[in-house]
Formats: C-alpha cells, structure tokens, sequence
C-alpha cells in the first residue's frame, strides 16, 4: 500500500479549513486528515454543529479520509472518581458520535494520569489498580460503541509529564492492549513521544505492531515535546518512514505549523516519499 501520509489540522478558525483545498491539489499523495478534538476548532458541546456541516461540506470536495484525536485537556481516563469516569465516557462517546458523522476510521484518546500525590502515597498500589480498572472499564465501553458505529479506537503512547502515565511504553501498552483484547480497540504509537522517553523506535514500532491502527509523526530536540516538521529535529525519520511496519498504516503529521507542514511535504517529495 505504501505510506499513507495525513496532516492534523491545528486551525483556530473554520475559515482556514478550506487551506486543505489548496494542500491537496498540490500535494495529492496526503491521503488523511486528522481533526485536533479541541477547543474553539472541533469540540462537542462548544463548535456549532454549523461549523461540523462546513467541514464535511469541504471534505466532500476531496478524497480525503478522516481521523479525530480527541480531547486531552479537563478530562483523565485513569481517574479515581467513578463520577468522572461516567462523565468520561459519555464525553468521548459524543467524539465517537462525530467520528461517525465524519466517516471516520478512528478516534484516538490518551490514557490519562495518576496525580503524584496518589503515585506517592502509602496506599499507591490500591490507586492505580482503580485507575487502571477506571481505564480499562472506559476503553471497553468506548470500543463497544465505536464497533456499532464503525469506528476503531486507538490508544496513544503518552510523552514525558509531571504525573504518572499508564501506557508510555512498548511494555505497558502491548500489555494494557492484550488485557482488554477488545476487536475493535487498537493502538496509536507516537513516534515523538516515545524519543523523549528515550525508547527504541524501531523495537517499540514491532512491539506493537499487532495493534497498530494509526501513527503520529512529529519531531523534536529531544527536550520537548516540539511537534516540529519532520526533518526539524533530532528523530531521524528517513529510516522511520521506510520501515516496513509503517507501510499501509495512515501516518498523521501531527504538526503544529502550517508552514512546517508544508516544508515536510516538499522533504518527503524530495526524499522520493511523494507516491
């Protein structure tokens, strides 16, 4: 199949969509796109469904296929409050909702955090057996719906952050992905952030690639978490993007500048990737 590029779209303003117009003409080897599930762009309960009606509207004038990344921000899926795992959960079924509207193939949902303050406690491991039980139970619920709606869920690796991540690794995500054994749930490497871990890409690209449903391609100086252009950083991408495990599945840029996006597009021409 080769490499099946898409770009995530980081637009503030519903106008711009339309730029994808002109990237597509131009650039016909991108094949997805993937909306960024946040505020003011693409958000359940605050974008008007108007807006939604646009974007198909202008998706409809391309052969583009669609992904939706949704929320990370006022929400955690390995949260120890039953409440907020139901408010999750109802939440994420409205992304699914709309990843069905759009046509999409996947939504893609972080793990969530165990704060230090439970992480460091006396009764640390109590916690997060409830935070991974609040996961699983979550992402059990969420590819049950995503299957009556034609979606797959994808579970991301997290970056580097100040609370405690349950799935960063090849280890602890094969093993969450293999404890849940779900048909229609998958996961999401994120090549940037497994570089910042310090981990083996290629090890980790073949660990997890029976479970592969999406990646996300960014760069960065090893520091932060950038989302630099592909060739903008110290991941080195040339031997990435011709591994064979990459072949077939969408890899989404996951880049937040336009022009950087663009300089990408005219490296991968260059590279002989524009196929």
């Amino acid at each position: 199949m080769g490499l099946q590029l898409g770009a995530t779209v980081f637009f503030n303003r519903r106008e711009e969509f339309e730029m994808i117009l002109k990237v597509v003409q131009k650039y016909p080897f991108v094949k997805y796109i993937e909306f960024r599930g946040e505020a003011p762009f693409f958000f359940p309960g605050f974008t008007p469904q108007s807006d939604f009606k646009f974007y198909r509207e202008v998706l409809s004038r391309t052969s583009l296929k669609t992904t939706i990344h949704t929320t990370m921000y006022d929400i955690n899926l390995a949260t120890l409050n039953p409440k907020i795992k139901e408010a999750n959960i109802k939440s994420y079924k409205e992304y699914i909702d709309l990843a069905a509207y759009f046509e999409s193939e996947i939504i893609v949902l972080h793990d969530g955090e165990v704060y230090q303050e439970f992480a460091r406690s006396p009764r640390r491991e109590e916690f997060l057996q409830i935070a991974e039980r609040h996961l699983i139970d979550t992402l059990i619920e969420l590819a049950d719906y995503g299957q009556q709606k034609g979606v797959k869920v994808a579970l991301e690796n997290a970056p580097p952050q100040k609370h405690l991540s349950l799935v960063w690794n090849a280890e602890n995500h094969t093993a969450m992905l293999q404890k849940i054994n779900h048909p229609n749930l998958g996961a999401l490497f994120d090549v940037a952030h497994a570089f910042l871990h310090g981990l083996d890409i290629a090890a980790y690209l073949e660990a997890i690639h029976p479970f592969l449903l999406e990646i996300h391609a960014h760069n960065n100086m090893g520091e932060k978490d950038d989302h630099l252009g592909l060739p903008n950083g110290k991941i080195d991408y040339l031997s990435i993007l011709k591994h064979p495990v990459v072949d077939g599945i969408p890899l989404i840029m996951e880049i937040r500048s336009y022009d950087e996006v663009i300089h990408t597009l005219e490296w991968l021409k260059a590279h002989g990737f524009a196929e």
